[in-house]
């Protein structure tokens, strides 16, 4: 017996930053003032959140009454569950509901372990290593483990990688367990990654673990009666649910996408099964019951008659440039078309933007401290290829519908930095073209650009929650002030690499037109530095006088810049 309600497993830190090692228990009674879920990685600690989320959702549906012809008034309970557990730092209610489905928690029960099927087993009785149940281990040249490490896990490590793996693990071709239809020669054909890889993770961090869980709940998932997360269902078997659909937060939060076992030796885990589980519909096409990931339109998808929308994980370079839109947009933003439709930002985000309107101050955050998860599967997704996490602040204010002038410039603030960017591929390009060689628009430069410029507009977006940013004009000093930043950090890239250019860049070189009867032109650092100039001059038109950005450019410099 292992039972994951009173064994300490979870891997967190307090509020004074101490590591701890906590049960489910201790995390909603109050024994410890957990900060966060902090353990072997970022994606495991998201994936072990949601399972907490799922356990605090069902906690508090089943204690929620409707009286006959009355509706229920969500910012009333999350005032009052605010406030409960502010004062007494725990959730008797999800503490009550673990004992309640206790048998359901048990990592080695012989009938029912939790997110496992008890009998699973292949034809020839066989089991794999425990390799196969942790990312980390399955290089040799990118891990901490060896020997005798990559053998066997401890039965608190191999929990959190089961959570993790149910989320994340990635598609292929899987063990085929007996009593699988879907096995052919012995092996399961792949159905896809986990549910929590096709998404861009969205967490809503609060000053307690407590506060998160609150943070990161929508009304919708208190509500749904048929979202069952997987032990409040009958025990699965080795083959997939017939029809399986997930029905709510809940469902996809704890989705069983795969049939595992764990096998245990004197408190160790020693061999695994990792077959195949249920499949995600249509890779994930109108799945819309996650609160916590944007979607985006599926233009090649769509019918006329029904827009279809995935879910969108994040870029892992110039996330937060490429992502911004998917995070703020609201429902009447415009710049979309019946072409180009906007996302869908996380129902969190839309919660916490509703909530700040109608409740005290002290309870939502002016600034959000939001996490982005994502994970970069590789070729047919059959291996992880790179995982990331990043984080930044987001004005609640940003999110109310009503601002959606105050969204409309900080889209063109991000746009206006992924411009200067560019300008630099381009010029970086130039230098080369001007050295002798070809040229070829160098985005390593656009990347490192915007990676260093990241932290800044982060912090500049915590300055609009400001009260002295209440109006539009204060609100266009703002993205002026923004566009001196930009500049600033571009031109001091910019120097940086004509000082690095060489003579030859710097002396230049006749590229030949494709016109014949023209002589071609110089191309030298100091033209692709004139070029970049005009470039930032005409995307950040703050930072010069108005009679500069009027100026006249050449059809040739006008196509460089426009590459």
């Amino acid at each position: 017996m292992y039972s994951l309600i009173e064994e300490q497993w979870i891997l967190a830190v307090d509020t004074t930053g101490e590591p701890l090692k906590v049960s489910l228990r201790e995390v909603f009674d109050g024994s410890h003032k957990i900060e966060r879920v902090r353990g072997d990685s970022p994606l495991q600690d998201y994936a072990i959140t949601r399972l907490l989320l799922a356990i605090f959702w069902r906690a508090h549906s089943e204690k929620i009454e409707i009286s006959p012809g009355s509706t229920f008034n969500f910012e009333d309970w999350f005032e009052r569950t605010w406030e409960k557990i502010s004062g007494q730092g725990s959730d008797p209610l999800s503490v009550m509901y673990l004992e309640k489905y206790g048998e359901r928690f048990d990592l080695l029960d012989p009938n029912i372990p939790f997110m496992q099927v008890a009998d699973l087993q292949l034809k020839d009785g066989s089991a794999r290593p425990v390799i196969g149940l942790v990312p980390e281990i399955q290089d040799d040249f990118f891990t901490m483990r060896a020997g005798e490490q990559k053998q066997d896990l401890s039965l608190d490590e191999a929990a959190r990688w089961l959570v993790y793996t149910q989320a994340y693990d990635y598609s292929g071709i899987k063990s085929g367990a007996v009593g699988d239809p879907r096995v052919k020669g012995g092996r399961g054909y792949p159905i896809g990654q986990g549910w929590t890889g096709l998404t861009g993770g969205v967490l809503v961090r609060g000053e307690t673990l407590l506060h998160t869980l609150m943070l990161n709940t929508v009304q919708e998932a208190l509500l749904t009666p048929a979202d069952l997360p997987v032990w409040e269902r009958q025990p699965d078997g080795p083959a997939e649910r017939k029809n399986p659909f997930p029905q709510g937060a809940a469902d996809i939060a704890t989705w069983q996408s795969r049939r595992l076992r764990l096998f245990a030796e004197e408190q160790r885990v020693v061999e695994i099964l990792v077959c195949n589980g249920d499949k995600i519909p249509d890779a994930g096409a109108n799945v819309m019951v996650d609160p916590m990931t944007p979607y985006r339109w599926s233009k090649n998808k769509s019918k006329r008659s029904l827009d279809v929308y995935f879910p969108r994980p994040f870029d892992q370079t110039r996330t937060m440039w490429r992502s911004l839109d998917a995070l703020i947009v609201g429902e009447t933003d415009g710049g979309f078309d019946a072409k180009d439709k906007r996302p869908k930002r996380p129902r969190t985000l839309d919660s916490l933007a509703s909530l700040s309107q109608r409740l005290d101050d002290d309870v939502i955050p002016e600034v959000l401290d939001v996490v982005l998860y994502s994970i970069q599967y590789g070729p047919q997704a059959s291996s992880v290829a790179t995982t990331f996490h990043s984080g930044l602040s987001v004005p609640v204010r940003l999110l109310i519908e009503e601002n959606a002038d105050l969204r409309e410039r900080v889209r063109i603030a991000a746009s206006q930095a992924s411009e200067a960017g560019k300008a630099l591929g381009i010029f970086q390009g130039n230098l080369f073209l001007a050295a002798g060689g070809e040229y070829e628009f160098r985005a390593e430069l656009t990347d490192k650009f915007l990676a260093d410029l990241e932290p800044k507009f982060i912090e500049w977006l915590r300055t609009l929650s400001l009260p002295s940013q209440d109006t539009l004009e204060a609100m266009d000093q703002q993205l002026e002030q923004w566009q001196f930043v930009v500049r600033k950090d571009a031109e001091s890239i910019a120097r940086a690499q004509l000082r690095g250019a060489g003579p030859r860049a710097l002396a230049g070189r006749i590229v030949p037109s494709k016109d014949e009867n023209s002589r071609g032109r110089l191309v030298s650092a100091g033209s692709a530095y004139g070029q970049l100039t005009q470039a930032l001059t005409k995307s950040l038109p703050a930072t010069v006088n108005k009679a500069d950005t009027q100026k006249p450019t050449t059809e040739t410099q006008k196509e460089e810049i426009d590459d």
